[in-house]
């Protein structure tokens, strides 16, 4: 059945649609700067110095999210436009998804879905873009609209052939992505209408894929993750009450308080529709993602929920959305309520991403005390230590401080161009940093040759310790500091 058309249909909505549109489009060009942050600038400066895509884990779905910035870099356009077209980048994937959705599928619900599960618990995840798990979840959400056509005789031929392409992106993209996978498998098994051969086809195609990646993709990073049975057996219940469990309550009655709200609004439209066996499984699949995810990153040395933890609680927002859109379209509400709430919801969800910024301007403005003092010092590249960062800055997320530190400073142009390395100890790197023919950093030491020079122009002399040299702007904000936000 197609969404109700007495508000699922509705100019109403796809009015609201459109809108949200347009704000991510605005919010990743007025702060596509700040987007520049962890992974993303690892990714960026390996795809400019490669040549290619910038693809970890074999997570081949960053491919589409890199497609204009890397269509740009290869006819040298200016750094800025192709760090812009970067953080644009990750906003047509969602949009043009939607868009699918809404025209070539005529299910608008699945394309509210899709622009919520851009905004929705994201004032964290705005600014850390790369998440390839967010981006399987929208091709997922996208395939399931298509799901729905075929199971009423339409489109079949695109649901087989579209099948065979996006289910083993999905499955590549995170290994929580088969974790939701296997959730929206089980939803299809338990939807109303549904063809046995439809799901077979789908099973076998996510099977198959995952036994491929399990033979010959084997991602070291990923594998060891995987939690230990006597960690779990160890602490047992106190995971949900441990300082990360506690650090994500917390965020949640701050910053992502629409989530509890729309939970609780999906359980109700469940129980209206009588369809407990999906509210059992909506409340399986949520504490299960969530215990997933306690077990394998709570460390109990005072964890903190942040950017990361955040990609990694997708698949929860994710099968919440599914299910909730999925009610709607079957629910007979008064017309116009339906696109009011949802209006609600994005101006709050935005209004929070938007406040988000703060953490990051203070972080940007860090590096760019340092900036001003190496070019008064006239040097190209220094080491200095994370004691220099305040603790409530997170100095573990300052890793990519290097290419991060890079990318901005090339701006203004290559001549600007200057790298700072946060180090832990600056001891310790004391020898690679004598050698001034590389690149130092957490995640990559390379020769400088390598850096394309219509981007990056920096010499070949040894690195230079900044430990006894401090900015007075860092200083200041040791000792006067702001209270961050993040």
């Amino acid at each position: 059945m197609r969404d109700q058309p007495s508000h699922g249909n509705s100019r109403a909505l796809h009015a609201l649609l459109y809108v949200v549109m347009v704000v991510l489009l605005v919010y990743a060009i007025v702060f596509f700067k700040l987007r520049i942050f962890s992974d993303a600038a690892i990714i960026i400066l390996d795809m400019l110095r490669l040549h290619g895509f910038g693809i970890a884990h074999a997570r081949f779905v960053a491919d589409i999210n890199q497609l204009l910035p890397l269509g740009l870099a290869t006819v040298h356009a200016p750094l800025k436009d192709v760090l812009l077209a970067y953080s644009v980048n990750h906003e047509l994937v969602p949009i043009a998804c939607a868009l699918l959705c809404m025209y070539w599928l005529r299910r608008p619900y699945h394309a509210l879905a899709i622009l919520l599960l851009c905004v929705l618990m994201a004032v964290l995840l705005f600014y850390y873009p790369v998440s390839e798990l967010q981006t399987g979840l929208i091709l997922l959400l996208l395939y399931d609209a298509l799901a729905e056509e075929a199971v009423e005789g339409r489109k079949v031929k695109a649901f087989y052939a579209l099948g065979l392409v996006l289910l083993p992106v999905i499955v590549f993209a995170h290994p929580m992505a088969i974790v939701s996978l296997m959730g929206w498998l089980a939803f299809r098994l338990l939807k109303p209408r549904r063809k046995l051969s439809q799901i077979a086809f789908i099973a076998g195609v996510i099977f198959l894929t995952i036994a491929v990646k399990m033979l010959w993709f084997v991602s070291y990073y990923e594998t060891n993750k995987l939690m230990s049975w006597d960690m779990a057996r160890a602490y047992g219940l106190n995971y949900y009450v441990g300082p990360f469990a506690r650090s994500w309550y917390k965020y949640l009655v701050q910053d992502a308080f629409p989530v509890p709200i729309l939970f609780v609004v999906t359980i109700g439209l469940l129980w209206r529709l009588r369809n407990f066996r999906l509210l059992a499984l909506l409340l399986l699949f949520s504490i299960g993602a969530f215990t997933l995810v306690l077990l394998n990153f709570e460390n109990w040395n005072g964890a903190v929920y942040d950017h990361y933890y955040e990609h990694q609680m997708q698949p929860i927002i994710f099968f919440m959305l599914l299910i909730l859109c999925d009610a709607l379209s079957r629910s007979k509400l008064p017309k116009g309520l339906p696109v009011a709430a949802f209006a609600l919801v994005f101006a709050i969800s935005f209004i929070k991403v938007g406040q988000g910024k703060d953490f990051h301007e203070e972080r940007q403005k860090w590096m760019a005390g340092y900036m001003h003092l190496m070019d008064r010092m006239q040097i190209k590249k220094a080491v200095v230590g994370r004691n220099w960062i305040r603790e409530d800055m997170i100095r573990s997320t300052y890793w990519s401080g290097a290419q991060e530190s890079l990318l901005l400073s090339a701006i203004d142009g290559p001549t600007h161009a200057k790298t700072l390395y946060p180090a832990w100890d600056p001891k310790h790197i004391q020898e690679p940093a004598q050698a001034g023919n590389m690149f130092v950093g957490d995640a990559r030491f390379f020769p400088i040759d390598q850096l394309p020079k219509y981007y990056f122009q920096l010499d070949k002399k040894p690195y230079v310790i900044l430990d006894n040299v401090v900015p007075d702007s860092v200083l200041n904000s040791l000792y006067w500091p702001q209270t961050s936000s993040y």
